[in-house]
C-alpha cells in the first residue's frame, strides 16, 4: 500500500526467533511450540527442545495431530 514490501512469516520467524508464529500459540495456548510444521521455524522451540534433550525441561507440551487438525476445521467454520 504504501510502497513497502511484504514480509514474509518464514522471515519474521526467523528474524524474531519464531514469533512470527505467534499466532498459534492463540490457537494451542499450552503448547511449547509456536511453529506446528516442520518448517516453521521456532528457534524458541529449539531452545526448549534442547533442554528437554539434556534433562533441564520436563512435561513439555504439544498439540496432538487430531488437536491441530479439529482447531483447523474450527477456524473454517467461523468464516461461515
Amino acid at each position: 500500500m504504501f510502497g513497502t514490501p511484504v514480509i514474509s512469516p518464514k522471515t519474521i520467524a526467523l528474524l524474531s526467533f519464531g514469533e512470527g508464529w505467534h499466532n498459534n500459540h492463540h490457537a494451542f495456548e499450552y503448547s511449547a511450540r509456536h511453529g506446528l510444521e516442520w518448517w516453521q521455524i521456532d528457534v524458541g522451540w529449539y531452545i526448549i527442545r534442547f533442554l528437554e534433550v539434556v534433562g533441564l525441561a520436563t512435561n513439555v507440551k504439544l498439540p496432538s495431530k487430531d488437536h491441530k487438525l479439529k482447531m483447523s476445521f474450527a477456524s473454517l467454520n467461523k468464516f461461515e
